[in-house]
């Protein structure tokens, strides 16, 4: 039985800050693993206004930004290793950041050059998953559900509220996901309204009342009726998530909890009532959310260790990694529509 040491670097559309985690991976009739070390850098005013305003950059700024970006993450990276005393890393798997996802015009863009991040740490670094299967017709998102179907395999269903909502689960033995509505990103974008990063535990949406109409908008918008796979990206919420939000009238309470509502009844119309829903990713720590999925749509929420909640995105792109570096499948068509299952990853040896 091989072992295999990774690390795992993700960035989110919610724009947190950078999730690292060192883990260790081993095959014995199923897929183990452990998270040694994690750590969220969290982004400064610099970062975060660089990161907001990447998309309306030059093809020429771009380029430098991302390798400007890519040698921000290696940096992190060495610190990770030396501060945790790392000793054996197999390769650091990099998501990069999402700048651009428009897979109707075969586009997916992820900034932070693989290039970059393998020069400053002189480690063997993976980057760029999404690409392929974009070009085999793909989505190229969610990658995570490969790594729900290895790791997380005592579950019926694996939710993840990032910014945006994304679910997988098996259908006659063939792994299905895809992205189903936003969530911190319309809920984060509310609280700005109060000057606020983020509705903590969802007590903002617990004051306010679920508004009909605004509800009604939101359950009607054209991606919802669409068919798994598909996914979102945040041209979609600029484009038309966004203004129904901004178009009403209410108040902010009001529209947090009519999102809410939104929300439970997305996952509602995919999870059936009584399988498990292992739930992970920053709304996890939304307790109202979770109460009113519960409560209201009867869906039975397993929520892990705090560690897996906050992580586990970056421990499945670790593990990805590995399985790009030993040339294996690692994305799977059922989820992202494409053609084939691919090998998807860009290795750079630094």
């Amino acid at each position: 039985m091989k072992d295999y040491h990774a690390i795992g670097v993700m960035s989110g559309t919610s724009l947190d800050g950078v999730d690292i985690v060192y883990c260790s991976f081993s095959f014995l009739e199923n897929w183990n693993f452990s998270i040694h070390f994690a750590e969220c850098i969290a982004y400064d005013k610099f970062w975060t206004d660089k990161l907001n305003a990447a998309h309306k950059l030059s093809g020429y700024e771009l380029i430098l930004l991302h390798n400007e970006y890519g040698n921000y993450l290696g940096k992190i990276i060495n610190t990770f290793i030396k501060n945790n005393k790392i000793k054996k890393v197999d390769c650091v798997a990099s998501h990069g950041h999402t700048i651009f996802h428009q897979p109707e015009s075969k586009i997916t863009f992820q900034l932070g050059a693989g290039s970059s991040i393998a020069a400053t740490t002189k480690q063997k670094v993976v980057s760029d998953f999404r690409d392929l299967d974009v070009q085999l017709s793909g989505q190229g998102a969610p990658l995570v559900p490969f790594g729900d179907r290895w790791l997380f395999y005592n579950y019926d269903y694996c939710l993840n509220l990032g910014g945006i909502a994304n679910i997988s689960y098996e259908k006659n033995k063939t792994r299905i996901g895809g992205d189903i509505t936003f969530a911190n990103m319309a809920s984060n974008y509310l609280c700005s309204f109060e000057k606020k990063l983020f509705d903590e535990n969802g007590n903002s949406a617990a004051k306010g009342k679920v508004n009909i109409e605004l509800l009604k908008q939101l359950n009607a918008l054209p991606f919802l009726q669409l068919s798994l796979p598909k996914s979102l990206g945040k041209e979609d919420f600029d484009n038309w998530f966004k203004p129904v939000l901004d178009q009403s009238t209410i108040s902010i309470s009001d529209k947090l909890a009519t999102l809410t509502t939104h929300l439970g009844k997305c996952i509602s119309d995919i999870v059936s009532t009584g399988e498990t829903v292992l739930i992970t990713g920053g709304g996890a720590h939304n307790t109202h959310w979770v109460k009113s999925f519960k409560n209201d749509f009867s869906i039975n929420c397993i929520l892990p260790n705090t560690q897996i909640i906050d992580y586990k995105e970056a421990l499945i792109f670790a593990f990805l990694g590995i399985l790009r570096v030993e040339n294996k499948p690692n994305i799977y068509k059922s989820v992202t529509g494409a053609n084939k299952d691919s090998i998807g990853g860009v290795i750079h040896h630094g």
